[in-house]
């Protein structure tokens, strides 16, 4: 079954095509008119030819040698019919050997390039397969060549004849040591696919002295089916002799593979499966996995190393238990001990949510009937868990004890969407006795956005609270939900000043909505920059108090030299405007950073920050014609603020209107400074854009007579373009001057 899978897979999509074309017995054009279009120039007459030369199967043979030559064509469609055509034609177009080969080979000319290499390599193999027996000696000629794509697809074709191409096993052995993986990959399915002939060779592999060749004689030997009888006993063999990491990873692979009695397979797999090796244990638990037959017993035989004295194997094998999904529940009792005895450890954790549900009521039951020390940890792995652990965390927020209830609603509320469906028994927690769970379930609410009009009441009433952690919790949740003005600066800086990053990270957030109000804690939010977790958000609202923000300037030009917030930085310094001027040498030096959208912002920042109009000026108008869009549109609204000054950019701006992406800016920055060249004016009517048209035909009739040479043409565009009546009709007015009065 493995072989006629990995046969379905080689020929795929080709195969089908060709069966129907085979059959197809529809009377079509006359072939000599069909071989005709087949040369023509025209692209659509010969894709036309083709389909029906396609259509025709086999009583297409008169066009062989056009067919032939459409080979070469550029076109991928009039390509893929040929080949396909050639296929079905089987071994009475052995004329095409040749050229069928050339087109495997690496360099292709330019056009043929820009076919996809693994369709060609798919078609023309299976195309050299169907013609037959004719085309061994020449594919066994191309596996001695050096080109990659040669090698590669004369084995794949190989492979399609099955055990008809036993003559090429030597020289197919001989590539499985080939440096280049396609060539490797296509070897070993080759190999497989000629079979039970191929054993022979690939087991006397496994002791040659190339490693690679070793590895590839025992991924070939994988592939047999039905497996080589003595397949098994090689690889045992080899894997007691062999300490090659990769080599011993392909042999650890196949070992399932090859009949080997399930017992003895995973006496050699399961060591790896612990070992100190990472690649070996990967391969070894893969090929654990593959072989469903050997899960209950691997499973079985890793259960007792949770026990094992040494740390780092009881993590490993829970790591190993937690691959197996549901079919390790068996295993779940010692896991928990394991786990217990690791105080709850990531690799258990993990193990717990690969295996899934079946988990979840051993994990409540000892949260409820537990020491309480394992609490932390089974909440931890629970949150791991997503949505199906909320039921189990919902249960949890009864639970006699209060510290578990408070942590079971902290571990919702850290769960993001995922906990959203325990929203109400939240609301519900949110009344408990005990003021460390109210507080707990109130961060959760905030964090899942519950509903803000059951939510401001609560928050309201622990604002008023005697608790302190109660009010913490309070304040943080009325800033989060908007009520910054509420709290005052004031109420938003002692969250700043307390200890819990959620309230802090609220009350910086809470500052930015006051906007320039909160002006007096610039202070002490320019001394909590160093807080990594709130940096970002600072910096944010910094930028948006605004002018008021420039005491902080040297400490973001500080931060501005890191580039992880460099564009932050910038943005924030366009904000506070002319007041960043100590910030300038940043700014400028910006100007060539290699990321673009830094480039960008201190273009802007520029045009903000810098109050001598010649030096921006200088630095800005250069660059209007940057290789970068996004530089290009920012340079462009950096450049509308300076009016005429700025006229020296409008060649590089005009230039902008022409592309789509940039119009909008360019043409913005155009109206602001002003165009009085006619020729350029002129340039823009013939774009196809009635903005710009517009700006055009107004930019003329303000030049008056001097743009009468403009005047004919405007007449021309007036009949073809009805919508720009208005515009031209008042240019042509400013420039030709009122009509003289009729006598």
């Amino acid at each position: 079954m493995r072989r006629d899978l990995l046969r379905a897979l080689a020929v795929g999509v080709i195969a089908g095509v060709c069966a129907v074309a085979a059959c197809a017995e529809e009377a079509g054009p006359a072939v000599d008119k069909l071989i005709l279009q087949l040369g023509a120039p025209e692209i659509p007459v010969r894709r036309e030819a083709a389909f029906q030369l396609n259509r025709l199967g086999t009583a297409a043979k008169p066009a062989l040698a056009a067919l032939i030559k459409a080979l070469d064509d550029d076109d991928k469609q009039v390509w893929s019919l040929a080949i396909s055509v050639i296929a079905v034609l089987g071994p009475e177009a052995r004329e095409a050997i040749p050229v069928l080969l050339k087109s495997l080979e690496t360099r292709q000319p330019a056009g043929r390039r820009a076919r996809d290499a693994r369709q060609t390599l798919m078609r023309a193999s299976y195309a050299l397969a169907r013609i037959g027996p004719a085309s061994i000696p020449p594919l066994i000629e191309a596996l001695r060549q050096e080109d990659a794509g040669l090698r590669a697809g004369a084995a794949r074709a190989l492979g399609l004849l099955g055990a008809e191409a036993r003559e090429a096993i030597p020289l197919l052995v001989n590539n499985l040591a080939d440096a280049r993986e396609p060539v490797r990959d296509e070897t070993v399915m080759a190999l497989g696919l000629i079979g039970p002939e191929a054993g022979p060779a690939l087991v006397a592999a496994l002791a040659d002295g190339d490693a690679r060749r070793r590895a590839g004689a025992a991924q070939a030997l994988a592939q047999i089916a039905p497996p080589f009888r003595d397949a098994g006993a090689a690889i045992e063999q080899a894997l007691g002799q062999e300490s090659d990491a990769t080599v011993r990873s392909a042999l650890l692979t196949a070992l399932p593979k090859l009949g080997v009695e399930p017992a003895r397979s995973l006496a050699a797999l399961l060591p790896a499966v612990v070992g100190d090796d990472e690649a070996l244990r990967h391969a070894a638990l893969n090929a654990v996995l593959a072989e469903r037959g050997l899960r209950a017993v691997a499973v079985a035989k890793l259960t007792p190393m949770l026990k094992d004295p040494n740390p780092v194997v009881r993590e490993r094998a829970a790591r190993a238990l937690g691959r197996f999904g549901p079919d390790a529940t068996p295993a779940l009792r010692a896991l928990m001990d394991a786990a217990r005895a690791a105080n709850g450890a990531p690799a258990f954790a993990d193990a717990f949510a690969q295996i899934g549900p079946p988990v979840l009521p051993i994990l409540l039951q000892s949260l409820q009937s537990g020491p309480p020390e394992d609490s932390p940890w089974i909440l931890r792995a629970l949150r791991g868990f997503g949505p199906p652990a909320v039921p189990v965390l919902s249960e949890a927020l009864k639970h006699e004890r209060p510290a578990i209830r408070a942590a079971a609603a902290s571990t919702l509320g850290a769960m993001g969407r995922d906990g959203a469906d325990a929203v109400n028994p939240l609301f519900v927690l949110a009344g408990d006795p005990h003021p460390e769970v109210q507080a707990a379930a109130l961060r959760s609410l905030v964090a899942l956005r519950g509903d803000a009009g059951r939510l401001k009441p609560l928050l309201q009433t622990a604002l008023a609270s005697s608790n302190v952690d109660l009010r913490k919790v309070g304040a943080a949740g009325t800033a989060a939900l908007g009520g910054a003005a509420q709290l005052g600066v004031s109420g938003l800086l002692d969250l700043l000043a307390d200890n819990d990053t959620v309230g802090q990270a609220a009350g910086v957030q809470a500052l930015g909505q006051l906007g320039a109000q909160a002006a007096p804690a610039v202070g002490p939010l320019t001394a909590h920059l160093d807080d990594l977790l709130l940096q970002f958000s600072i910096v944010e609202t910094l930028g948006k108090i605004g002018p008021g923000a420039a005491p902080a300037v040297p400490r973001l030009v500080e931060l501005g030299k890191s580039a992880d917030q460099r564009g932050a930085v910038l943005l924030t310094l366009i904000k506070i405007g002319v007041g960043a001027a100590p910030a300038l040498p940043l700014i400028y030096a910006c100007l060539t950073d290699p990321a673009n959208e830094i480039r960008a912002s201190a273009a802007l920042a520029i045009a903000a920050v810098e109050s001598d109009r010649s030096k921006a000026l200088a630095a800005l108008i250069p660059l209007a014609g940057d290789p970068s869009s996004r530089m290009r549109r920012a340079v462009a609204t950096a450049l509308s603020q300076y009016g005429a000054d700025a006229r020296p950019a409008a060649p590089a701006l005009l230039r902008m209107l022409a592309d789509e992406k940039d119009r909008s800016e360019g043409l913005h920055a155009l109206k602001a400074i002003g165009v009085d060249s006619v020729p350029d004016l002129q340039k823009l009517l013939v774009i196809k854009d009635a903005k710009v048209r517009t700006f055009a035909c107004e930019s003329l009739g303000a030049l008056g007579s001097a743009a009468k040479e403009v005047a004919p043409q405007l007449r021309e565009l007036l009949a073809q373009d009805a919508a720009l009546r208005g515009p031209i009709t008042a240019a042509l007015a400013k420039i030709e001057g009122p009509a003289p009065a009729t006598p």
